[in-house]
């Protein structure tokens, strides 16, 4: 084996393809449904273009009700007041994910509980899950990170254990399966974003599912006013209406006709980004110090917002920010991971975000401990040796392979770093 000059040092870059991808987020498709509904003046309210997507994603999900919404982060906060989650109760959470998992839980004015994450799929641990429940424990949610799927099988048998909810935040995993069930019909509500960025996109945007009656009329009552006296299926919360207990959280309908026509596109998505994935997992797999994601049995990915790969210093020789300098010279767009470890942040360390009320000053939560560096040793391990990578779905040829290369090459010319 010859040594390669590393492109840090003056030798060629490994990637010389431009990354332009080619898979358009929005086509003459979207373009047309917009127009259409412009032209008709549907650009408010309740429209039949968003009560056709709602029945044809329950339909998709297997769930038999289905609610579009602003925002991902809004089904999330609906989701947690629908599971009866108020002030005082537990929601163990993850606390590798977007803040958009865990905040709602403050705002229903109740205390996230992090759990650490399985090492190898960046997804919740289920064993850790089971030690953190209490007798304040009200719900679980679980994140499908990257696209990845949580072991729900655990998860079930946990929450049915204990007789807690189960919140599946599937926004980085359309289309994600576990044992041939579609993530979100498997816990008992589905939360999924459907922001500009997504594997189905609306602009902003979101739904949320369920397959359970008093589930769904309290998602309604929670941001639906305007809606609600008709699509009310028993009469337990019809005092409630109109106002319900008066979020708003409709969707914008020329968003939703968007994303109508971003479900039909969702396969061809996901058939392209499962070809490209396995093959950078088979490949980058081969190479020392560059561990991909484990898939459990079971799990089926999609969606695949993001790629991650957990870099293994102690296997390779350098630091991680050395050896992502020397993958960016040779042409590779690589970085740490975007997101944050939130047990961390300043937010659920007990800031007093109202003044007064905020569940860490509660009166029966005096003996609350907030987490710290360390409470979650195996997550705080993982976080630090994570690369990511674009999530490619139409690449130019040759782009993956010349990824690779760049890998391979930087690992076996490694002792370069070490002495430069």
């Amino acid at each position: 084996m010859s040594e390669e000059r590393l492109a840090l040092f003056g030798g060629e870059k490994a990637v010389t393809i431009p990354y332009v991808e080619g898979w358009r987020r929005i086509t003459e498709k979207e373009k047309q449904i917009v127009s259409e509904m412009l032209e008709r003046e549907e650009i408010t309210g309740v429209p039949e273009v968003v009560r056709e997507f709602e029945k044809e994603f329950a339909e998709f999900i297997g769930t038999r009700y289905a609610l579009s919404q602003c925002n991902g982060t809004s089904t999330l906060l609906a989701a947690y007041f629908a599971a009866g989650v108020g002030p005082g109760d537990e929601v163990i959470v993850p606390s590798y994910t977007w803040h958009a998992s865990i905040s709602p839980i403050l705002h229903n004015n109740a205390i996230p509980v992090f759990c650490e994450i399985d090492p190898h799929t960046l997804t919740a641990d289920p064993e850790d899950i089971r030690r953190k429940i209490t007798p304040r424990t009200k719900a679980i949610c679980v994140v499908h990170m990257w696209g990845n799927v949580v072991k729900m099988d655990d998860i079930m048998e946990i929450a049915q254990e204990h007789n807690l909810t189960v919140i599946e935040d599937c926004s980085h995993a359309h289309g994600a399966e576990y044992d041939g069930e579609k993530v979100g019909s498997i816990g008992h509500i589905g939360c999924f974003s459907l922001q500009g960025s997504k594997a189905m996109v609306a602009g902003e945007g979101g739904i949320v599912v369920t397959g359970d009656t008093e589930l769904y009329e309290r998602l309604l009552i929670c941001g639906h006013y305007g809606r609600i006296e008709g699509d009310l299926v028993t009469d337990r919360y019809r005092h409630l209406a109109p106002p319900g207990i008066g979020y708003k959280f409709r969707a914008h309908p020329l968003a939703i006709g968007t994303a109508r026509v971003q479900l039909s596109r969702l396969a061809e998505l996901n058939q392209k980004r499962t070809a490209n994935f396995a093959y950078l997992d088979r490949e980058l797999g081969k190479i020392k110090g560059i561990e991909p994601l484990t898939v459990y049995p079971k799990a089926k990915r999609g969606g695949f917002y993001g790629y991650r790969l957990i870099y293994h210093e102690e296997e390779v020789g350098v630091p991680r920010e050395r050896f992502i300098e020397a993958l960016k010279a040779e042409g590779v767009d690589v970085s740490p991971c975007r997101y944050m470890i939130y047990h961390l942040h300043p937010l659920y360390q007990g800031y007093n975000f109202h003044g007064k009320g905020c569940p860490y000053n509660c009166p029966h939560m005096k003996e609350y401990q907030p987490p710290g560096e360390g409470s979650l040793p195996v997550t705080e391990d993982v976080y630090r040796r994570l690369l990511a990578l674009p999530v490619f779905t139409e690449p130019p040829e040759g782009l993956l392979e010349q990824y690779v290369e760049a890998f391979r090459k930087v690992v076996e010319n490694i002792d370069q770093l070490k002495t430069a």
